[in-house]
């Protein structure tokens, strides 16, 4: 379950809330769109009325009637009904399409404001569900359901009024009917929709499974899985059928049971308005009205009642989009640093938040972390780094190295201790300006679709095409872009795809080179790699690295021989550190991660494995 799915705390109502923010902006919108359903249902009504009079005046007139009066009086309501629907559709339309903007705008904008920690606990997934789907029911309910309550319930109210005012004893008959009516609609409805929710879902697992079944064919091949895929499958193809049906069964009873309702009413009316007919208490054309307003129930009473079911249904999709709404950043400016910021821009300084512009000093003091309050990563980590230097870090899987870059990143802030720049917490300075002099290339490269210029321009917008053809080069990249067809026009799809590992990990590396950061960071970038690819980077690495600080988090121990400091981590501690050469004569915790791991790579280059 995802952290923020089910137990997110919606203050002030969901609803409430979400109005509070759509209506301002959108009144306008929601004002013509409320009077025009409304002249929408005064327009349906009067068509019966006018029917009433000209039954009533034909009965009464015969020949001598006046029917052009009539035919101009049918020409004005259809010619206003036709263009109260083209509005109404216009509006309701216009106001779905803002509403799905604007939420879908607010909700990527505070994405981008929340922490590592958020991204960690929440699924890709669940994100884009949120930003797509939930904001489109969302858009679309109050969109529609505004237009169909705003003439359905008007309607029906004109219509119980104009019944009980023709004939209240068999108004009140008809209109007895109508809660049952309405109650029973309401249960169908949440019924379907239920179903179809039902429906929907395990139509994405099967398409999941479609997904993993193609994607990973040689694997259930080489494994021998196919026959329990096919029964996986199987089993919620099945489960499909059954439930479609059932979303069949209960749509295919809705209707015709609405039907026979409406029919029962009209015919209740026929038999009892036909008797005063007959006795002359009650005028044809009444009967009429009456007949038409009884079958005119049937179409505002679905819409309110579908509109209703609806709402209820998309309750939770706004719950979830106001939730995520409602997460605060966890790691964001202090309202200091934002005075210092607005400070700086009127005072037109270069800096952002108008301290320091270069990084003399890093230091980590007596640093403690947990990614949960009862866990410890790193537990009292000191280290001081000068500008300049290079700091590699080394150690088993989980020792806390990722860890480590991640606070300096400031993705994460420690749970104790301080982490110094220039002899200032960096709490006290501009979050944006931190991250804007760093530059990282992290284990599994991320390219964005688009070209490879434009990949590389991501680190720094600005940057010219010498800039970004400096930075391949930099990293021994320009000579193989060169050798595509298109040179640094050629498309990256999505993800990369078209490019090895390798190719994609130099891509980021120029990127991040690009940027010129005081500080960069690599965190397991030649892991992922082939050897080839990597030997092209370390011939690369010295000169990107010269006079640069920067961190290198790296598996294999040839990465980080030219490092000034090697540091030792092991479960969360900082064991050793020193240079290549002074921790190989200590003979210690690096010597022996160092003796095994080229004791392997000798024997994978004998076996060739």
């Amino acid at each position: 379950m995802n952290q923020y799915d089910n137990n997110t705390p919606v203050q002030n109502g969901a609803w409430k809330t979400l109005f509070q923010m759509i209506y301002q902006p959108e009144k306008r919108l929601f004002h013509r769109l409320i009077v025009v359903a409304l002249f929408t249902a005064i327009v349906d009504a009067s068509f019966t009325l006018v029917t009433k009079a000209i039954v009533d005046d034909i009965v009464a007139l015969g020949p001598d009637i006046e029917l052009l009066s009539y035919g101009l009086i049918f020409a004005g309501l259809t010619v206003s009904i036709a263009a109260s629907i083209w509005c109404f559709i216009r509006l309701a339309g216009q106001l779905s399409t803002r509403l799905m903007y604007r939420l879908r705008k607010e909700s990527f904008e505070h994405l981008q404001t929340l922490s590592f920690r958020f991204f960690d606990q929440n699924a890709v997934g669940w994100l884009l569900a949120r930003i797509t789907s939930d904001t489109n029911r969302i858009a679309n309910v109050i969109a529609w359901g505004t237009l169909d309550l705003c003439w359905g319930v008007p309607f029906l109210i004109g219509i119980f009024v104009v019944l009980l005012v023709l004939n209240w004893q068999l108004g009140l008959i008809v209109l007895a009917l109508v809660p049952v009516l309405l109650a029973v609609a309401v249960w169908f409805n949440l019924k379907i929709l239920d179903s179809s929710r039902k429906l929907r879902q395990t139509n994405s697992r099967i398409t999941a499974i479609y997904n993993e079944s193609l994607s990973g064919v040689q694997t259930s091949k080489v494994l021998g899985r196919e026959d329990e895929n096919l029964h996986e499958f199987q089993s919620d193809t099945r489960k499909i059928y059954f439930q479609s049906m059932q979303n069949l069964l209960l749509t295919s009873a809705f209707y015709p049971f609405v039907n026979v309702f409406v029919s029962v009413s009209t015919g209740i009316a026929l038999w009892l308005g036909g008797a005063d007919v007959l006795a002359g208490t009650l005028t044809l054309g009444t009967l009429v009205a009456f007949m038409s307003y009884t079958r005119s129930l049937m179409d505002p009473m679905l819409e309110v009642s579908g509109k209703l079911a609806e709402l209820q249904r998309a309750t939770a999709s706004v719950e979830r989009v106001i939730g995520l709404l409602q997460v605060t950043p966890e790691i964001q400016d202090s309202d200091t640093v934002l005075a210092s910021i607005q400070q700086a821009t009127d005072a037109g300084h270069a800096v952002i938040d108008g301290g320091d512009d270069l990084i003399e000093t890093i230091e980590f003091r007596d640093v403690s972390f947990g990614y949960k309050p009862e866990e410890t990563v790193l537990k009292r980590f000191n280290l001081r780094v000068n500008k300049g230097e290079t700091i590699a870090l080394v150690g088993a899987t989980g020792s806390g190295k990722s860890t480590i870059i991640s606070l300096l990143c400031r993705f994460y802030e420690p749970s104790a201790g301080e982490i110094l720049l220039n002899g200032t917490d960096y709490r006290q300075r501009s979050l944006a300006w931190l991250q804007s002099n760093l530059g990282i290339v992290q284990q599994t490269p991320f390219l964005f679709t688009g070209t490879i210029r434009s990949n590389i321009r991501y680190g720094n917008l600005d940057a010219t095409d010498a800039e970004i053809e400096a930075a391949a080069k930099a990293v021994n990249l320009h000579d193989f872009i060169l050798q595509m067809e298109n040179g640094y026009e050629t498309a990256v799809q999505e993800g990369g795809n078209n490019l090895s590992t390798g190719q994609k990990q130099l891509i980021s590396f120029a990127r991040a080179v690009v940027a010129d950061p005081q500080i960069l960071v690599m965190d397991e970038a030649t892991s992922s790699v082939d050897t080839q690819t990597e030997h092209v980077l370390q011939h690369s690495l010295q000169q990107v690295l010269h006079g640069r600080t920067s961190f290198v988090v790296a598996h294999r121990l040839s990465t980080i021989r030219a490092a000034d400091r090697i540091l030792v981590i092991d479960q969360g501690e900082l064991k050793e550190q020193g240079s290549h050469e002074m921790l190989i004569a200590q003979q210690g915790r690096y010597y022996e991660l160092y003796r095994k791991q080229f004791q392997s790579e000798a024997e994978s280059a004998v076996t060739g494995t």
